[in-house]
Order: C-alpha cells, then structure tokens, then sequence
C-alpha cells in the first residue's frame, strides 16, 4: 500500500506531465495557426495552404471521429502493441482510398463532394478564405476539450452552404435510425441471454473471449472501412478534387501519420469518453457494437452521396443500446450511468453544432458568396445608404 507521500508525488508527477503535454499543445497549435495566417497573407499559393489544413484535418477529423470507430477497439486492445494496430489500419486505409482513386477518376472522397442532381455540391475553391483554412485547428481544440463534434457541420458547411440543411436533416434521420437500431437489437439480445445482461459487467469466459477478441478484429475493420466510406471527404475537402499519382500517395501518406500518432497515443484526450463507458469495454461488447454501427453507416452511404454526422448516429446507437439495456434488466448499473453519460456526449454534440452553424454564419457574413442569403441582405444594406 503506499504512502501519502507517494501518492502526492504521483499526483504531482501527473500535474506536470498535463502542464507539459498543454504547453506542447498550445504552443503546436500557436504554430500552425501562425502558418496559416503568415501564409494567407502574404500571398502564399491556396494550393499549399490547402495541403496544410488537409494535414490538420487528417489529425483533427480523425482524431474527433477515432471514439466512433476504433474508440471501443482501442480501450480493450491496450495491452496490445501499437504497431500491429498501426500496420492494420494504416494498411486498409491505403486500399480503401487507392480503390476509390482507381474507381472514381481520382477522386478519394467516393463522390460525396461532387454536385448531386440539383447541381449542388462541394467544390474545390479558387481561393479558400481564413475561416476555411482555420477550422481543422478550431477542430483541434474543440476535441482536445473533449467534446464530440461533428466533424460533417464544422468543416463541410464552410464548402458548401446549400447543403447544410441536407446534411441536418440526413443526420438527424440517422440518429433516428441508430437509436431504433439500438433498441431492437440489444432488447433481442437481452431476451435471449438476460442473465448475460444482469451482471455488473457483461463478461464471457476466457475462451468465448478469445473468439470475441478475433471477430472485434473483423468488426473494427468493417466499421474503419465504413467510415472512411462516409467521412473521408471531410479531409479530402482541402486538396483537389480529382488527384494524380503523387496527390495520392501524399494524401494517403498524411492520413496514415496522422493515424499511427493517434493510436500510438492510444485516441488522445477524447478517448476518455469511450473509457468512461466501462460496460462497453470488453471484445463482445465492442464487437457487436462496431459491427451494428458499420451497417448502418453502410446502408446511408449507399442510398444517399450527401454527407452526414456519423457522430449523431455513434451517438444514437449507443442511447438507443443504453436505453433499452436499463430497462429490460431494471438495473441501475451500468446502464443507467452509462445512460448519463450518453445524454452529457448528446448535450455536448449539440453545442458542437451550434459551434459549427455560428463558424459557418460568421464565414458567410466575412465571405458571403453571390447567392448567399447574406449577400442579399448586405446588397439591401448598401442599396439603402446609396439612395440616401
């Protein structure tokens, strides 16, 4: 047992290392915001701006959406190395995003910044603004207080406004059908094996654990291919939208940095959410969570190209999972603080959405474009003082 002494010594020790890693992070991030600025000023090339915010959204967008996929994966894996972590996903990443060059006319980001039926779309932009090249850092900061943001609103709206309701309501629908998944899912499992589901933990025997252990292996790739599926275009958005051999290969080589780094440090700051969720930590658990989760981001890129939070439907599967679990097995523990928690992630998403629509009102006010709503009020604004 060890002494008080040790114990304030540890929580010393502990004090300095976070005063240590804030400083490291605040000075990187003082960095790259000077970059960008400098850069934006004096007139360097979008192009390369471009690529540089690309590299911040790799760490940014990845980082904030690493709870969602391989959050769960991460939390029971980390007596495993990080390397054959790293070498797994890094690796599917590299296929995914070849396939997509190959199949899509170099295009990375599976069509879903291209213009849609409507004529409607994401384009690449002559020239970025400030706002645009500065909200992967914004990103940065947000998911370094822990709050899961979405990454769809902060940083696609700001590409193309007109989707920005589309990408609500897709989202909104998607929480839905993730929260009703939830529920009819974990209310059949329940049934099926309930005492499984009354016990403080849910747990398996040493050798069920092994096999849970190989098939989360198999889900998490599922649900990492899923996402890359839905949200690389959250990235790509930067670069240009059809790339040549070496585009790809500088594209694939900053994404799988910015990947290693964050598994290397086993999901950051935010990855307190998920292991704050302790009855979702074990391989079954996980396992079926991710496999469930990959599905239905599956099904909504396939019937619709539009983007979407694929935060709100992590989000809605595990209300709908938490939810049903309390119920059927009246318990209050877990699931009922696991319930708190889901409603405090939900709480906080949602003020990440009304950070991401005030970004996005305030580069349409700085920025406003021809047929922006904001336009027009500023062409009545100026129409009025002239006639005065």
């Amino acid at each position: 047992m060890s002494s008080p002494s040790n114990q304030i010594e540890k929580k010393q020790d502990g004090q300095g290392q976070n005063f240590s890693s804030n400083s490291k992070f605040i000075f990187l991030i003082f960095l790259a915001s000077a970059f960008i600025l400098v850069g934006y000023f004096l007139g360097l090339p979008h192009y390369y701006l471009g690529w540089f915010s690309f590299l911040i959204a790799a760490f940014s967008v990845a980082g904030n959406d690493a709870i969602q996929t391989i959050g769960t994966f991460i939390e029971s894996k980390r007596r495993v190395h990080w390397l054959p972590k790293v070498i797994v996903f890094c690796g599917l990443l590299m296929v995914v995003i070849v396939w997509s060059w190959y199949k899509n006319d170099g295009q990375i980001h599976f069509g879903r910044l291209s213009p849609n039926k409507n004529n409607v779309g994401f384009p690449y932009p002559e020239q970025f603004n400030l706002i645009q090249l500065l909200a992967p850092i914004v990103l940065v900061i947000i998911t370094r207080l822990k709050a899961p943001i979405s990454t769809t609103f902060l940083v696609l709206s700001l590409f193309g406004s007109k989707n920005i309701d589309k990408m609500l309501l897709k989202s909104f629908i998607g929480y839905g059908v993730a929260f009703c998944t939830g529920l009819l899912i974990w209310f059949l499992l329940a049934l099926w094996k309930p005492d499984e589901y009354k016990r403080e933990q849910n747990q398996t025997n040493s050798e069920n654990e092994k096999i849970w252990s190989f098939l989360q292996w198999i889900s998490t790739s599922a649900l990492w291919i899923s996402w890359l599926y839905q949200d690389t275009a959250n990235i790509a958005v930067y670069i240009p939208r059809s790339l040549n051999i070496l585009e790809l290969f500088l594209s694939i080589a900053l994404i799988a940095l910015a990947l290693a780094i964050i598994i290397k440090n086993n999901g950051g700051k935010i990855q307190e959410i998920v292991s704050d969720k302790s009855d979702i930590n074990n391989a079954k658990a996980a396992t079926i969570i991710d496999f469930v989760y990959a599905l239905i981001l599956f099904f909504f890129g396939t019937i619709s190209k539009m983007p979407m939070s694929t935060t709100w439907v992590f989000l809605g599967l595990l209300a709908g999972r938490e939810v049903i679990l309390h119920v059927v097995t009246k318990r209050d523990e877990p699931y009922l603080v696991t319930l708190r928690k889901v409603g405090k992630d939900v709480l906080l998403a949602s003020l990440g959405i009304s950070i991401s629509i005030a970004i996005f009102i305030l580069s349409m006010i700085l920025y406003p474009k021809p047929d922006s709503p904001f336009q027009e009020l500023f062409n009545l604004k100026s129409s009025f003082y002239l006639d005065r």
